[in-house]
């Protein structure tokens, strides 16, 4: 833990320092899960019969092509470079402890929270649904994700093994999988993978163009990101109006947002505009997993106060689920609580190997 005292280390707005971290990558990921968090609450107070104004949820369903493919992508700039330094063996156990294990954990927490208190959740549950963590994920609500970012993480790790060096047989496995995701869509965990391994495929085969200082410096330009709001605006229009497309077409818009958003976030920390979406993207993975449920019992308690208003609840339970899952996060693995977020599968194995 730092060194920090632990109230200001709790309730600070601030992550620990890691001078390793690209901080551009934090920012993506901050702006990511903020509309994430946003998608999420919205439909969570449709679901309680309160009324939000179109504009809002539009809004939402125009940023939605981009910001799970941004994940993805961002997961696949670092897949080579974690391989180099733990190998194959260790990368995936890695995996298994930080997506799988925490996946399995929260989806059967969710499922019997929700089962007990079925009275004052949204999700009307039952044991059958804890089928669904290996079948459909996409009916558990936000879990889905980690679930998802495991098997293509894997199926990639595979894939590499044989295609070795050939890393554009990647681009064409992830386009037969795209391909071939509406025929597989009655089954979410397998739509996940070939919905979402091509864009896993572009972020580790971009990575070294990415990620060198000079791109950096270019995507920072904010005469480079005004040239690209116009063409990202009216492709995530045409998105809102054309939600039911092609997933090649779908590929190449998602594509764009990521760029987009990339640019920005890279403007944003050479700036050091707006620090507090580095933050969040640092806990972006806790607060994925914890701001459902903590925007469930603010979204009861505000009701129960008789605040109604479905746009003054959302502003108010977004950035206070956000907040108040960094500082759950933060207790939890002050009292040697951190096992609810990560596994430790195979870490004897790895210190006897070092």
């Amino acid at each position: 833990m730092s060194e920090q005292p632990f109230i200001s280390h709790l309730f600070g707005f601030r992550p620990v320092k890691n001078e390793s971290r690209y901080a551009w990558v934090d920012y993506a990921k901050g702006i990511a899960i903020i509309l994430v968090v946003y998608r999420h609450l919205a439909y969570g107070l449709l679901a309680s019969h309160v009324a939000l104004p179109t504009s809002v949820t539009s809004l939402n369903d125009m940023l939605y092509s981009f910001r799970m493919p941004l994940f993805f992508l961002l997961s696949g700039f670092f897949f080579s470079r974690s391989i180099q330094k733990r190998g194959p063996k260790h990368f995936a156990i890695s995996k298994v402890n930080t997506l799988l294990y925490p996946y399995l954990l929260w989806a059967v927490f969710q499922i019997s929270l929700q089962i007990v208190f079925s009275g004052y959740t949204n999700s009307v549950r039952t044991v059958k649904d804890y089928a669904n963590i290996f079948l459909q994920p996409r009916t558990l609500d936000q879990l889905w994700y980690l679930f998802a970012l495991f098997n293509v993480t894997i199926l990639y790790l595979l894939a590499s093994l044989m295609v070795r060096e050939k890393k554009a047989w990647q681009l064409v496995i992830g386009m037969v999988l795209l391909g071939i995701a509406p025929y597989v869509q009655h089954i979410s965990a397998w739509y996940d993978i070939a919905l979402h391994y091509i864009f896993f495929a572009v972020g580790d085969i971009t990575a070294a163009f990415f990620l060198r200082d000079n791109v950096q410096q270019k995507l920072s330009d904010l005469r480079n990101l005004l040239l690209m709001l116009p063409v990202f605006a009216v492709l995530q229009w045409y998105y809102l109006h054309h939600q039911h497309m092609n997933l090649y077409l779908f590929m190449l818009i998602a594509l764009n947002g990521c760029l987009f958003i990339i640019s920005l976030a890279s403007w944003l920390a050479h700036t050091g505009k707006m620090k507090f979406l580095n933050v969040i993207g640092h806990y972006s993975l806790y607060i994925y997993l914890l701001h459902v449920t903590i925007a469930a019992v603010l979204r009861a308690l505000l009701l129960y106060a008789g605040v109604s208003n479905g746009v003054v609840l959302l502003l108010v339970t977004i950035p206070a689920s956000i907040y108040l899952s960094i500082i759950v996060y933060r207790a939890c693995t002050y009292w040697g609580l951190g096992f609810l977020f990560a596994g430790k599968f195979g870490e004897k194995t790895a210190v006897k190997a070092a």
